[in-house]
């Protein structure tokens, strides 16, 4: 085990920020120990109390992170072996979540190369080969449907589903507030979903952020116009395939977080770019019937599905981080 100084600390820091977490609240902060160890907190006030009210996603989102900083080390030759987690003094505002031993004498992780061109792709797909298509089945914990007609109904669905969530008004609220429709917004890169990464026209993203206020919202909803403003139906078409990823109901939260990043990470080598469609897995019956329909024993759990293909021509925007300093406590 080896101590990691402050600079090279900032560095994997930031390297492990790159992971996905759950509406990019970023919730994973760090500190390195001259003991040679490395405890993971859960920032307490970057929550989704609407949309993830058991924290369930938030520890998905833990568990890519710490995958994230494994990934990091491994490109320096260290390694990382979870802990038992030691009763630790109560640190205002965090939870401690894993502690980890660096172990030298690792070997490159070959994903890790990956991690800068991992990008969430909001927008139209270009045409995606039969071929590109076919490699997504040779990774693991996937279920793949590149059938037309199912992707189809898909759409459909996903929209019924997402506007199914956004009927509860604190729900609706949240994830406004997490919106980012204006580079005036304070946190536009910082955190959250802004414009760009929601692949918005300016005319699309001046009208989402008058449309989607909750006020607004809750009247085009009664007026039945609620799917109009918030439909995904047309990317989801163009997408080449949908990906289901499975894992086993007994695996832990943090455990199956840690798979999400790296499956995240083997399509992106494969020169594919996703997006998560979250509401169909969130959805219990709609998770159900994917389930049933592509095989998924009873064992297993649909944890999220992708939309994936082939990068449209706008190019797909990075997400934003916030600053490294606030990353290490």
């Amino acid at each position: 085990m080896r101590a990691i100084e402050l600079e090279e600390a900032r560095e994997l820091a930031a390297e492990a920020a790159r992971a996905p977490s759950v509406h990019n609240v970023q919730p994973a902060r760090w500190r390195f120990l001259s003991a040679g160890e490395v405890l993971l907190f859960r920032d307490l006030a970057r929550s989704l109390p609407a949309a993830d009210p058991s924290g369930h996603d938030v520890l998905l989102s833990m568990g890519a992170a710490f995958e994230g900083l494994a990934l990091a080390l491994s490109r320096r030759g260290i390694g990382l072996a979870e802990r038992e987690r030691a009763s630790e003094a109560a640190e205002p505002g965090l939870e401690l979540v894993a502690r980890a031993a660096l172990v030298d004498g690792a070997a490159a992780d070959p994903l890790a190369q990956w991690v800068p061109h991992r990008r969430a792709f909001r927008g139209i797909f270009a045409p995606t080969g039969a071929a590109e298509i076919a490699s997504l089945t040779g990774i693991a914990d996937v279920r793949v449907i590149a059938d037309r007609a199912a992707i189809r109904e898909l759409a459909a669905r996903y929209d019924r589903a997402s506007l199914g969530f956004l009927r509860r008004p604190a729900y609706l609220r949240e994830l406004f507030d997490w919106c980012r429709f204006s580079r005036r917004h304070p946190s536009w890169d910082r955190d959250g979903l802004n414009a760009d990464c929601l692949a918005l026209s300016a005319v699309e993203r001046t009208a989402a952020s008058w449309l989607l206020r909750p006020p607004v919202f809750a009247v085009l909803r009664r007026l039945g116009l609620g799917r109009l403003v918030i439909s995904e139906a047309a990317q989801i078409r163009s997408a080449g395939a949908v990906v289901l990823f499975v894992a086993p109901r007994t695996q832990p939260a943090f455990a199956v977080g840690r798979r999400f990043y790296r499956l995240w990470l083997e399509i992106t080598a494969l020169g594919l770019v996703l997006v998560p469609m979250s509401a169909l897995a969130d959805d219990p019956a709609e998770a159900a019937r994917l389930a049933a329909a592509h095989g998924v024993p009873p064992t297993h759990r649909v944890v999220n599905v992708f939309r994936v293909g082939k990068v449209g021509p706008r190019g797909a925007a990075t997400s934003p981080r916030l600053p490294v300093g606030e990353l290490l406590v």
